[in-house]
């Protein structure tokens, strides 16, 4: 059985009564008690505080698995951040979605000890999570487990490459 929330950025859709991304994505890391997997395009310096609830679940012996899209060619200050997760916790993984036939990693997803989901087209960036009009939804139960074997199939794939 799954159970679906609406979420979304913009004021037109909250006033028609969804819930924020951005305070239900800080929410579910928040109480995260075993295990964080992040799937993102792009992050950009206004996704620090995000870092920084993931730092804290890593803090709290939260296993965090990252994949982000090109990770060469994110801001250098979110490169420090990841690089610095990664050498503080053995249990904080990153890993760039590179693929050799040129497609790009446009998903937009976090997955919270397999139980909960947020996925949306939000950008992890003040736009996204801010000022566009965005729409995503918070699945919990089977989805979310099942998002989260994805997400584990592509982790193994890009074990072998590049890491941070």
């Amino acid at each position: 059985m799954n159970e679906v929330d609406i979420l979304a950025t913009g004021t037109d859709f909250i006033k028609a009564g969804a819930r924020g991304i951005q305070p239900v994505t800080e929410e579910t890391v928040r109480h995260a008690r075993r295990e964080v997997q992040v799937l993102a395009y792009v992050l950009t310096p206004e996704a620090l505080s995000l870092l920084d609830l993931i730092e804290s679940a890593a803090e709290r012996g939260v296993k965090v698995s990252i994949i982000v899209n090109g990770l060469d060619g994110q801001p250098s200050v979110i490169k420090s951040k990841l690089r610095r997760l990664v050498e503080m916790f053995p249990y904080v993984r990153v890993s760039s979605f590179e693929n050799e036939d040129g497609g790009q990693l446009h998903a937009k997803i976090i997955i919270v000890d397999r139980e909960a989901a947020i996925v949306g087209s939000a950008n992890l960036t003040w736009r996204g999570m801010f000022s566009n009009y965005e729409i995503a939804i918070l699945v919990r139960g089977d989805a979310a487990w099942k998002l989260a074997t994805i997400f584990d199939s592509l982790a193994v794939r890009l074990a072998s490459r590049k890491k941070l």
